[in-house]
């Protein structure tokens, strides 16, 4: 039985959410004299919102569209490894947006609830149970929210160099996860077709 509060779960959707990846947007946004605090506060509260949607309503959609839990692992392992993959070759060029609230929508999603993530907590709300990930997401995007706050008032002193080289690290632990989740996938379908062979 998985604890309500899993420090394992919550590191992978750290890293998963990988709020480095957003801090070229923030300091591009900082150059620009906004108000990168409620940006960054903002964005976290509507990734974390989609975030919740996404596992109170993701199981259900197995059903809906007719599929099993392996072939979306598959699936979502898939689009987990080319995001890694992306972030790891990534030169990490930040998006030229003037408007604040096209700012936060583009960090809110694809950049933090992009289509990985939605995967990911998708599979982890049906294999684990929802209380188990809604809980984990909290306490995840809590981390999340603190680091955020603190970037944008350290902003001024942060080494962009540092922030691309750590976001490439946690891609690489992003494709690790994702080739879990493709291996797990093709293992239940294999040993389903056994069975039924």
């Amino acid at each position: 039985m998985v604890s309500l509060i899993d420090f394992a779960l919550i590191a992978q959707i750290f890293v998963l959410v990988n709020p480095l990846s957003s801090f070229p947007v923030l300091m591009s946004a900082y150059k620009s004299k906004m108000d990168v605090k409620k940006i960054a506060i903002s964005a976290v509260m509507i990734a974390f919102v989609i975030a919740m949607i996404i596992a109170l309503l993701g199981p259900f959609l197995f059903n809906f569209f007719g599929i099993t839990a392996d072939s979306f692992r598959i699936a979502g392992g898939i689009v987990l490894l080319l995001l890694g993959l992306d972030t790891i070759r990534s030169d990490e060029n930040a998006q030229k947006v003037t408007h604040v609230d096209s700012l936060i929508s583009i960090m809110a999603t694809p950049l933090l609830t992009g289509p990985a993530t939605i995967s990911f907590i998708t599979i982890k709300a049906y294999e684990l149970g929802q209380a188990t990930i809604i809980s984990n997401l909290v306490w995840a995007f809590l981390i999340i929210g603190i680091v955020f706050v603190l970037f944008s008032l350290m902003i001024p002193r942060i080494n962009a160099k540092l922030i691309s080289i750590s976001s490439k690290v946690f891609g690489l632990f992003l494709t690790a996860v994702a080739i879990e989740m493709i291996a797990k996938g093709m293992y239940g379908i294999f040993m389903a077709q056994k069975v039924l062979g």
